[in-house]
This record gives structure tokens, C-alpha cells and sequence, in this order.
């Protein structure tokens, strides 16, 4: 009888990175011409139009439309809406971790403001966290004071991104039913470094003293 596989299984890592490398020449050998020019047009500026991309391919507009739903539903091309972070003024930063329970760890994530992305990787720590706020502060308070201190957690270090080098887009959801409690269940209005004003507070909740998030 077979079992499902976890994603966050080393031997399933290693299968899947593995069958990852194996179909890069077979992806790369689906695309023409064509659509790599489409591909780059739209990285270049994303809201060109149909109608344009029909001019500067000389190919019908009709044909342009199918050759976008194509990529899109096989990934090579995908939309997103968000904030810019230079723009905004936000910060970001990697926290590598070292944990024996991935996906128990994840799910501690969720709900978390700050929480952008997760990468599992390979070496010394086998997965690294994408955060964002508002000032360095407020995410090193998060860092130290609830991830650092997880119990699922080995090992950590923490690396402050100090500005993208091109635009960087990401997916900023506002909490707007703020609560008493953050949701990994701790209270800001009792912390130190919140009164201390080291921090700006969870923007999940009614303490926060941001204007974004």
C-alpha cells in the first residue's frame, strides 16, 4: 500500500529536484521564439496591451491571446498584484532555519503579518523564511522574541536584505479585523519592546503602530 508523500520529506526533496532538473530541456524546448518574445515584452511592462504585442510580433491578436493563456496555464507566465517594496519603504529579511519539522514549523507561520514566503534549501539549515515590515525593528522583535524561540526550531540565522536591486513585488494583505492577540497568541500591549517603542507592534492587531501593514 502506498503512502502519500510529505513535500517537506528529504527523499521527496531530493525527487522532485531531481525530476525538476531532468525537465528543463524539456520546458525550455516548448517555448519558441514567439513566446519568449511575449515573455519579455510583458516583464518589461506588464500592462502593454493585446493589441500592441500584436503590432511588434506581427502576429494576430487572436493568436496572441491563445499563446498567453498557454503559458499561462503551464506557469511560465503568471500575474501579480502587490506593493513594490522600494517604493514603499519596507524592509525585508531571510531567516534560515534549521528544524526536523518543516511542515509543523509552516503551519506555525500562518496567520503571521509578516510572512511572506517560505524556501526549502539544502545545507546546514534546510529552510529559509522571507519577512517583511514596516522598520528593521519590528521584524528583529518578531525574530527574536516568537521565532527564535519556537521549540521546533535547532538552529537560526537572520539576514537583513538591504534594498532590492530591481523592483520586487510582493503580495501585501493589510489586516483589517485587528485583534487583542497576535496570531501566534502573544500580547503586545504587555511587551517590553513594544513599550519600549522597539517595535512597532503585530500588525494583526489593535496595537500596531504602522500605517500598511
Amino acid at each position: 500500500m502506498f503512502q502519500k508523500q510529505s513535500i517537506y520529506n528529504p527523499l521527496y526533496f531530493i525527487t522532485t529536484l531531481l525530476a525538476r532538473l531532468q525537465g528543463e530541456k524539456t520546458l525550455t524546448s516548448k517555448l519558441d521564439d514567439t513566446d519568449k518574445k511575449i515573455l519579455s515584452l510583458l516583464s518589461q511592462d506588464p500592462e502593454v496591451s493585446q493589441a500592441e504585442l500584436s503590432k511588434q510580433l506581427k502576429i494576430s491578436q487572436p493568436a496572441v491571446s491563445a499563446r498567453i493563456r498557454k503559458l499561462e496555464e503551464k506557469g511560465v507566465l503568471a500575474r501579480i498584484v502587490g506593493t513594490d517594496v522600494k517604493k514603499a519603504q519596507l524592509f525585508l529579511a531571510n531567516l534560515h532555519v534549521a528544524t526536523n519539522h518543516v511542515e509543523q514549523f509552516l503551519k506555525s507561520l500562518d496567520g503571521c503579518p509578516l510572512y511572506l514566503n517560505s524556501f526549502l534549501t539544502s545545507g546546514k539549515n534546510n529552510l529559509t523564511v522571507l519577512l517583511v515590515g514596516e522598520n528593521i525593528r519590528s521584524i528583529m522583535s518578531c525574530v527574536d522574541s516568537h521565532l527564535r524561540q519556537n521549540p521546533l526550531v535547532k538552529d537560526t540565522e537572520f539576514d537583513l536584505i538591504i534594498t532590492p536591486v530591481r523592483p520586487f513585488i510582493v503580495p501585501i494583505r493589510p489586516s483589517m479585523d485587528k485583534k487583542k492577540t497576535t496570531p501566534c497568541s502573544a500580547d503586545c500591549g504587555s511587551c517590553t519592546l513594544y513599550a519600549s517603542d522597539r517595535c512597532l507592534g503585530c500588525p494583526a492587531t489593535v496595537y500596531y503602530k504602522g500605517e500598511l501593514l
